[in-house]
């Protein structure tokens, strides 16, 4: 079973969801940091916030770009085989490139999809001016500034985590898109080929008798292996270090 859950993997990769466990809510009486270093530890939380901040408008900022690319590679493909379709008479070759068009646009979609879901709005938390207009002694008001901000920052990092997983099964779907629109190129260039009249069939007859053709010494033979041995033992020396 294992190897069929590794093919279905490699064609069509799925969100392995895991069950988020809420994290302990923050209290005052759980900081015991000294008093001299209070002021320190809520710099900290500030710059902790700034950074899970910037991580969620990267991958915001990732997921916009994957929709503009999409959508552009998208309307190109699609432009070139509604032209093929008009010009030519419908054949087996056109049935192999629209249904490589289907395989394409579900990884397209499914790379959009997860974009899209990258940029829903989720419950989101801020830190606002505010926060910080309470009226607490000293020790207490960095204290319950410090509780307030780390609360808001580990809500926040289940939903940064979701859109990370989001951003991640785009990018999956979107390597397989990009090995389908290989294909797709390549066996377009193989068609407009054949429309040419060139004989594939000549040329690569030619280049097997040229191939054949060619004489090896004893001597390139014996260099040939030397640099196969020295190559072998480099590796191996490799490996071993690593």
């Amino acid at each position: 079973m294992k190897i069929f859950s590794q093919i279905r993997e490699f064609f069509w990769p799925l969100l392995e969801k895991e069950e988020i466990k809420p994290r302990k809510k923050l209290e005052e009486k759980d900081i015991n940091v000294d008093k001299r270093h209070l002021e320190e530890t809520l710099k900290y939380a500030i710059e902790n916030y700034k950074s899970e901040e910037e991580r969620r408008k990267n991958i915001e900022s990732k997921s916009s770009l994957f929709i503009s690319i999409i959508s552009v590679v998208t309307a190109v493909i699609l432009g070139v085989t509604t032209v093929i379709i008009k010009v030519d008479n419908f054949n087996f070759i056109l049935l192999i490139l629209v249904f490589i068009l289907f395989i394409l646009s579900v990884y397209m979609s499914r790379t959009i999809w997860f974009a899209l879901k990258t940029l829903e709005r989720k419950a989101y938390f801020s830190i606002s001016i505010n926060d910080f207009l309470i009226r607490e002694k000293q020790d207490d008001y960095f204290k319950k500034l410090i509780v307030k901000i780390s609360n808001k920052i580990n809500h926040n990092s289940l939903v940064i985590n979701e859109k990370v997983d989001n951003m991640t099964m785009a990018q999956e779907y979107f390597k397989r898109a990009i090995v389908v629109v290989s294909i797709y190129s390549l066996l377009i260039l193989i068609y407009f080929g054949s429309k040419t009249g060139l004989d594939y069939e000549l040329y690569i007859k030619k280049s097997f008798e040229t191939f054949n053709s060619l004489n090896i010494s004893g001597w390139n033979i014996l260099i040939m292996y030397s640099l196969i041995i020295i190559s072998l033992f480099t590796s191996i020396k490799a490996i071993r270090k690593n």
